[in-house]
Order: C-alpha cells, then sequence, then structure tokens
C-alpha cells in the first residue's frame, strides 16, 4: 500500500497499519550515478567552499545538501536510506507508529544540551541498526572507502551524512528536539593537506551557538556515533 500524504507535522498521526515498507533496493539511473561519482570526494570538496548567497543557514543548508544528491527534503513520513557509496542505492525506511514512539520516547528524556546529545547518539545508532536490516547494511565497517569494503553493503560518508541529516530534519521539524537544531555539513580535508575528504552532519547547541558532528563513519553498523564539537573533529585526520 502507498503511504499515505499528510501534512505536516505528521508524527502524530501515523499508523502501522496504514503504511508498507518497500525493502528492495534501487540503484540509481547509470546517468545518474555518472554525475555523482565519485561524490565523497567531490561533495567533501563543494562544501569546504563558503556557502553561496542562495544557500541559507541551518536547517535550510540541510536541506540543501539533501537536494543536491536528488533526495526529498520535503515533509514525509518515509526517510530514504542511502547506501552502496555516494547515494547510489536508495530504500525507503517509514515512520511507524512504534517507531516514531522510540524516537518521542527517547528524546523527551533529555533535560539539558548533554543529555540531548547523549539520546540523540542513541537515536541515530538506532536508525542505522533499523535502517540497516531494510538497506541489508548490517554489515557495514567504520571509515568505508575506496580502500576498503564497497558494493551496496557499505557506506561511504556521504551515505552517513544524508541519512542523518534526514533523519535530524525530520526531528528538528516536528519539534522533538529542544537544545540543538539542524546545523549545516562540515566537511575536511583537501587531500593536499595530507588529509583525506571526509564530510559530516551537524547540530548546533541553541543556547551557546557550538557546533557539533554527529559522525556515524567513524563507527561501524548500529554503533553509537562521534558527537564531538566541529573544532575537535576539523583536528581528527
Amino acid at each position: 500500500m502507498v503511504p499515505l500524504a499528510l501534512g505536516w507535522p505528521f508524527l502524530a498521526d501515523i499508523g502501522d497499519s496504514r503504511v508498507t515498507v518497500a525493502a528492495t533496493s534501487m540503484p540509481i539511473p547509470g546517468t545518474l550515478l555518472r554525475l555523482f561519482q565519485p561524490l565523497c570526494v567531490l561533495t567533501a570538496l563543494a562544501w569546504l567552499l563558503p556557502f553561496s548567497a542562495l544557500r541559507a543557514t541551518g536547517s535550510d543548508a540541510g536541506a540543501a545538501f539533501l537536494e543536491e544528491l536528488s533526495l526529498n527534503s520535503a515533509p514525509s513520513q518515509v526517510l530514504t536510506v542511502c547506501h552502496g557509496f555516494d547515494c547510489a542505492y536508495r530504500d525507503q525506511f517509514v515512520l511507524t507508529r512504534a517507531r516514531i514512539s522510540y524516537l518521542r520516547g527517547t528524546l523527551a528524556a533529555a533535560h539539558s544540551a548533554r543529555d540531548e546529545r547523549k539520546a540523540l547518539g542513541r537515536v541515530v545508532a538506532w536508525f542505522d541498526r533499523e535502517g540497516g536490516r531494510v538497506a541489508s547494511t548490517v554489515g557495514r565497517i567504520a571509515y568505508a572507502g575506496a580502500g576498503t569494503k564497497s558494493g551496496p553493503g557499505q557506506m561511504d560518508c556521504i551515505d552517513l551524512t544524508a541519512n542523518v541529516t534526514e533523519l535530524l530534519l525530520v526531528l528538528e521539524r516536528n519539534k522533538l528536539l529542544k537544545f540543538h537544531r539542524l546545523g549545516e555539513p562540515v566537511s575536511r580535508g583537501l587531500i593536499i593537506d595530507g588529509r583525506k575528504p571526509h564530510t559530516t552532519p551537524v547540530i548546533v547547541e541553541i543556547a551557546s551557538g557550538t557546533q557539533w558532528s554527529v559522525d556515524s563513519w567513524t563507527k561501524a553498523y548500529g554503533q553509537t556515533p562521534d558527537i564531538i564539537t566541529i573544532s575537535e573533529w576539523r583536528n581528527r585526520n
């Protein structure tokens, strides 16, 4: 059954009986795939450049990142799980009532920005596990890249940045975040400086303005992401 189109916000109204998951990995058509490869490097380099005047910041910047990958940034009860490097394969992940209940309950328990970051770590790890079962990425490794395992069962930094950014966008738009907002994805590494390009999702602490990386690429399937300040993240190799 096709998921119902609901107005935003939608999280209070979705029931398990109203949606089904499309579980087949669908590769991007060849023309688009050629445009994207090797996107992990190209996108990372692009996002190192100053954000143009046409781009907004915060959640709008996160949405722009998704749109550059031809991912839907509009309100939806269906998320896309990118995998196979450069978002070459995509699977649907439906926000059922049970999944929504988990998100609400986990984040509602946070009473400070520090608590919320810990809760987000659990939520992102949960999404990686649940999405991995849909996308068949349960064997994904940390630091996946050109010199490691590849194929539809693995995820590079672009896959994971897209997945986490899309999840964070849903949480923010549905007011499930109290102490943070979605930030603009950040990249580091220029090859010529001895570091490989790498991109991470970002949250911004509302009270202080501090930016935090939510980096799942450094962790294997289902593990809690590294949530560290962007200044610390930039200094890592």
